[in-house]
């Protein structure tokens, strides 16, 4: 079976279960052909009878070589894109289900209806498997990655930090916009609380961040900007390695869920019901206010008070009581 699994990273994680239900429902001669962006397809190559092929983007032609190979394979698209399914039904794949949306229909072998209430993005997509009959049972966003992996990301911490010495991840980034992102200013204040305490810093995110993060960083020694300095293999050993992890509503707050480690989510603009962590050990942080969730990338009042109003001290004792538990 071939997976077109989501664009964005955190969608992907989400998706998780839909990729562990199909592991195990495939026999052990069938494949699990992971299909997506080459920055996050990666991530699930060590789920069980995984294959990883790269989606290309704007190179229709190459892409369509790649799938080809794969003919008598069913595609299931997570993706509620037209473009998708045409890609699947140019590529003649024998079988092609996915959600009636965006006028694709015609393009699948099973369309499925979309659920008429709205639900957490992981339900969405494990709704997709129930209404078509696959297993759905196993509910756990999971993640396996390799011992070698986690090697190397220990490898990759030795020239900042030594072994054995406890440190807490700030992802201080979110792709979406401003309307998610808790000031930095704020983790700036929270990061002499948390050094402190003994632990040192590891700031993560993409080359977007690194000026977020060289501002976080600024006059202390214990702090370590990585952004833009990994890649998402060697992110998921970090945080695997980490004591917890601090983000925005963000893929990486969901890389840490999937990974169950002891997380703290700051949400803005947007709503836990749909997108929250799903971790035991992940604690949310909202501030209600009559205007929120807008879900817009940017506040139109100007005032950002949905993340203002979140104070480093409150953050702290979260994650105090985090690291003592």
């Amino acid at each position: 079976m071939i997976i077109r699994i989501p664009n964005w990273l955190g969608d992907a994680l989400m998706a998780t279960p839909v990729y562990y239900n199909l592991s195990q429902f495939l026999s052990s001669k069938e494949k699990l052909y992971f299909f997506g962006p080459p920055g996050i397809v990666d991530l699930f190559k060590f789920f069980p009878k995984a294959e990883i092929i790269y989606y290309k983007k704007n190179n229709t032609k190459e892409n369509l070589k790649a799938l080809s190979l794969l003919k008598k394979e069913t595609g299931l698209l997570l993706p509620n894109s037209f473009s998708s399914a045409w890609l699947f039904f140019r590529a003649r794949l024998k079988e092609r289900w996915g959600y009636a949306k965006n006028f694709r229909s015609f393009l699948l072998t099973k369309a499925v209806k979309p659920p008429a209430q709205k639900l957490h993005q992981r339900d969405y997509y494990l709704n997709l498997l129930e209404k078509l009959g696959l297993p759905s049972l196993h509910k756990e966003l999971v993640l396996p990655l390799s011992e070698e992996l986690i090697n190397q990301a220990k490898e990759f911490l030795k020239a900042y930090i030594k072994n054995g010495e406890p440190f807490v991840v700030f992802a201080p980034g979110a792709a979406y916009g401003p309307a998610k992102m808790w000031p930095k200013e704020y983790y700036k204040t929270l990061s002499k609380l948390i050094l402190k305490q003994g632990y040192k810093i590891v700031i993560c995110g993409t080359e977007r961040e690194k000026e977020i993060g060289e501002f976080i960083k600024e006059g202390s020694s214990f702090i370590i900007n990585l952004c833009g300095k990994t890649d998402i293999l060697t992110v998921s050993g970090i945080f695997y390695l980490s004591k917890a992890i601090i983000s925005n509503d963000s893929g990486l707050m969901h890389l840490a869920a999937a990974l169950k480690k002891p997380q703290i989510a700051i949400f803005g603009s947007t709503d836990p019901k749909l997108t929250c962590p799903l971790n035991p050990y992940a604690v949310v942080i909202k501030k209600d206010l009559p205007c929120s969730p807008c879900f817009k990338r940017t506040c139109k009042y100007k005032h950002y008070k949905c993340l203002y109003s979140i104070t480093p001290s409150k953050i702290y004792s979260h994650l105090e009581k985090l690291l003592n538990d």
